[in-house]
């Protein structure tokens, strides 16, 4: 029996009507009727807080959205992709980005092998070349020691590891220059290296198949730089790196293939940060920092899998924005993070959604009938304040807001943080909803849709 169209699930019909009577509701009037519910709508799991009352839900909403996940039958999805059985249906691939972090004794089959020792492996290189860059001793073609890294790649090559760096650049050994190119106009590498020393500087590569056109002009652009001064072939074994699997392409390029990190065709781009990709993050933080970011990674993936609806966080926000997508007709969702850290991470949420869920034909190649994704945009408080929120708060477009904002900044000085409480709750406007979510040993961050 082929399956019910998501339009003609009984969760979905009971929402439709659900929302006919909820769509005029003030927030106000949801505070009123239920004055507990800034206390009773939030969750506190995996040392996040999030509180989501500030959202035009009820009760009731919530119970629906719970249904509509149990009849889309989203537990066994969820174990599917876990179990690394092939859910990328388009290209008959395992999504394992999961085996990225996963213990180093957990085992993960795909295809009958068990893929975390090859992980691990991975890593322990990546720790090994990290050590031996950040220590001074991987030299350059001259001797000297280097002092620059340029991570060059595109979409997931680039989004993730950017955003990464600048989202813990606190945390970074600021001996080190990092730069990140990517687009194919070439005022971004000339931009990236104009301060740089050749002898001095290493490029990474990140190119799973060694083809991409702009991540492979802009290398042989990289290439003809540093022999520009350093007038010897075998200089860019010392200064060029590879994030591939493309092992006879990287030795034509000239790269030692001992330097060459793999990671694999179950590793969406999107997804990529944790996998070799993210080697100029490690390089940037140090490969304990990096393995202490996998052990979180790990954590959510673990909550995710186990944790009940009710309290689990993706599921919770997903479903939010299905509910705010498909009902109340939202085509965009704003990403507003209160803290400069983050202020690329709007522009890595834009490709890990809408690469995710921009489609437009079902699982069974089906048209859909529905929307599939929002539009996320973004920029970081308060600058936002100063450019947009009069059209969020005032205006006549319905856009759900997430508000990130830690309590507790990395780098207090005077009265840059206020130390009240964010001022959201039931006296803000109609269109607005917000949540806090706490992160361990960074501090609180308040979200609102």
């Amino acid at each position: 029996m082929p399956p019910v169209p998501l339009r003609q699930k009984d969760a979905w019909k009971k929402l439709e009507a659900h929302y006919a009577e909820l769509r005029d509701r003030h927030l106000r009037e949801l505070f009123a009727a239920d004055p507990e519910r800034g206390t009773r709508l939030t969750c506190d799991e995996v040392g996040i807080y999030l509180d989501y009352s500030k959202n035009r839900i009820t009760d009731e909403t919530l119970s629906l959205l719970w249904q509509l996940a149990e009849e889309c039958d989203l537990g066994s999805r969820i174990e599917a992709m876990f179990s690394g059985a092939k859910i990328n249906t388009t290209e008959s691939r395992a999504v394992l980005h999961v085996a990225l972090r996963a213990a180093a004794d957990a085992t993960i089959l795909v295809d009958g092998k068990n893929v975390v020792p090859d992980v691990q492996a991975v890593l322990d290189k990546m720790s090994q070349f990290a050590d031996q860059v950040r220590g001074g001793n991987w030299l350059g073609h001259t001797g000297a020691s280097v002092d620059a890294i340029v991570n060059i790649g595109i979409g997931g090559s680039d989004l993730g590891p950017v955003m990464a760096y600048e989202a813990l650049k606190h945390y970074t050994d600021r001996r080190l220059t990092f730069r990140f190119v990517s687009n194919i106009d070439g005022t971004d590498f000339a931009e990236a290296v104009h301060d740089l020393d050749p002898a001095r500087t290493l490029f990474i590569v990140a190119s799973k198949t060694f083809t991409t056109l702009e991540t492979m002009t802009n290398a042989h652009t990289a290439r003809k730089w540093c022999l520009a001064k350093l007038h010897d072939e075998a200089a860019i074994a010392r200064h060029f790196v590879a994030l591939s699997t493309n092992a006879e392409a990287v030795a034509k390029f000239g790269i030692d293939t001992a330097n060459m990190f793999e990671f694999w065709d179950w590793v969406g781009g999107r997804y990529s940060m944790d996998s070799a990709i993210g080697l100029s993050t490690m390089l940037a933080i140090g490969p304990q920092h990096f393995r202490e970011m996998l052990a979180g990674f790990r954590e959510m993936d673990e909550h995710f899998r186990s944790t009940p609806w009710e309290r689990n966080l993706p599921v919770i926000l997903g479903l939010l924005t299905v509910w705010y997508c498909d009902f109340f007709g939202c085509q965009t969702q704003a990403v507003l993070p209160y803290d400069q850290y983050l202020k690329r991470f709007p522009a890595y949420l834009q490709q890990l959604t809408m690469e995710s869920n921009g489609k437009r034909v079902t699982l069974a190649g089906e048209p859909v009938d529905y929307e599939t994704s929002p539009i996320y945009w973004g920029e970081p408080g308060t600058n936002g304040q100063h450019s947009f929120y009069q059209l969020i708060h005032q205006g006549t477009k319905l856009i759900p807001c997430d508000f990130l904002a830690f309590a507790h900044s990395l780098n207090p000085l005077g009265r840059h943080h206020d130390s009240h409480p964010t001022r959201c709750g039931p006296r803000g406007p109609p269109r607005h909803s917000c949540h806090i979510e706490h992160f361990p040993a960074i501090g609180p961050r308040t979200r609102c849709s």
